[in-house]
């Protein structure tokens, strides 16, 4: 938590210390990396329920120029699922247990953006956002079991928009714990 915080601080100080104009943006990706987790693994023996929230990103920047934005992304994102699993113990008979799995992530990313398109009411950017993550893992049922991880982690914009000239849409393309694509509104002030 430690961490967290110093890392908010100095994304705070960074980001007041030279600007012109300020963003807030809320986005949303039904594509997060759970969601491919969920495409990946697809759905197991005895699994009822798999959800998947999606990743929400809020992100507050400021312009150091006219090209280059420098912010802070906060990203949130859970999955749960839920169901019956078999434990086998040979030479017992097999025991089916209901399980509930819980992930969720939390993650604070200082961002660079570099916008190569300005217009007053359009502007294409890229950028690149690296930060620290924490995710929680939690397993109830039969083989009770929680977890905490944390470490960096990295997500690159390759292509991203903003519709607008005070306020409007925005999305992005790029890969990393952001998820693949990116859709929501942002405010310039």
């Amino acid at each position: 938590m430690k961490k967290t915080k110093l890392l908010v601080a100095l994304c705070c100080v960074l980001t007041s210390a030279i600007a012109q104009n300020e963003e807030i943006s809320i986005t949303y990706s039904p594509a997060s990396l759970y969601r491919f987790e969920k495409w990946v693994d697809g759905r197991s023996d005895g699994q009822d329920k798999y959800f998947v929230l999606g990743a929400f990103n809020l992100e507050y920047s400021r312009y150091l120029n006219k090209w280059l934005k420098l912010g802070i992304n906060i990203m949130y994102d859970k999955t749960v699922s839920e169901g019956i699993q078999a434990y086998y113990y040979t030479p017992y008979p097999t025991i089916n247990s209901p399980y509930r799995s819980s992930k969720s992530a939390f993650i604070v990313a200082p961002q660079l953006d570099f916008e190569y398109l300005r217009h007053p009411a359009f502007k294409l950017y890229s950028g690149l956002n690296i930060g620290y993550a924490k995710e929680r893992i939690r397993n109830e049922g039969g083989l009770n079991s929680s977890a905490d991880i944390d470490g960096l982690t990295v997500h690159i914009n390759l292509l991203g928009f903003r519709w607008g000239q005070k306020q409007g849409f925005t999305g992005n393309i790029g890969f990393g714990y952001k998820g693949l694509i990116n859709l929501g509104y942002f405010i310039r002030f």
